[in-house]
């Protein structure tokens, strides 16, 4: 599906992973209308072969599919990838949003939702994944036992290197170059997820327990500490 999106945007490809037809569809033409490239799949197993073969900048995933479900897509997605995941379904309990974000999604939205927001996320977290380079990083973060290198993408603690998803690490990038700085909630919200997450203090404190959980997996050190009722502090420098 091809359709004439703003002008100068990339045409970066999303995968749309939906198994109601109808809805899937709508989602494609929203994305190709708003200058994307869209592949829709109703089937995981055929939509791993697909992400594989054509490697896109982003997936929207419906965690309710038949075969291969969402929450194994996900999981094989994490295993060979960090590009994006934006989980896309009408669970909406909290145990839900925990598991999805736990295991490596980027954002999670329920239906019903307004398309305008929708592609909103989208851009956001595409904005959040796209090589800090262009985004006017100017060399590497060293703080303590960490080392934070943008241009590369890439994160190590006392040596080893830790994998983190996109949004991981632009928290941690914003943290560590702040140091003893306690950082507001609101700040970091804004300046990782975008304006419309301000009040998202649940998002935060989910993605900030998944990056502790990595960072504590190469050293026992304490890098960033909670500053209660106002923020967080990076503190391993």
């Amino acid at each position: 599906m091809d359709a004439t999106g703003e002008a100068g945007r990339d045409r970066q490809r999303i995968l749309v992973v939906e198994d109601e037809a109808e809805f899937g569809e709508l989602v494609a033409l929203w994305l190709t209308s708003h200058g994307w490239d869209a592949c829709l799949e109703r089937d995981g197993e055929q939509a791993l072969r697909r992400f594989r073969a054509e490697e896109p900048a982003l997936v929207l995933l419906d965690v309710g599919l038949p075969g291969l479900d969402g929450w194994e897509l996900l999981a094989r997605i994490r295993e060979e990838s960090r590009v994006p995941v934006l989980l896309v379904t009408a669970r909406g309990a909290e145990a839900d949003k925990l598991r999805g974000l736990g295991a490596g999604a980027d954002d999670y939205i329920t239906k019903p939702f307004s398309f305008p927001e929708l592609m909103a996320r989208v851009q956001a977290a595409l904005r959040r994944a796209r090589p800090p380079d262009l985004l006017g990083g100017d060399g590497a973060i060293r703080r303590g036992p960490l080392v934070v290198d943008p241009a590369r993408h890439r994160v190590q603690v006392a040596g080893r290197e830790v994998h983190l998803t996109p949004t991981e690490f632009r928290l941690l990038e914003h943290l560590a170059s702040r140091p003893d700085r306690v950082v507001a909630h609101r700040e970091l919200l804004e300046a990782v997820w975008g304006p419309a997450y301000v009040d998202d203090a649940h998002l935060l404190r989910v993605t900030m327990r998944n990056l502790r959980a990595k960072l504590g997996s190469a050293t026992p050190r304490t890098l960033i500490s909670t500053v209660y009722g106002a923020g967080y502090r990076f503190t391993g420098g």
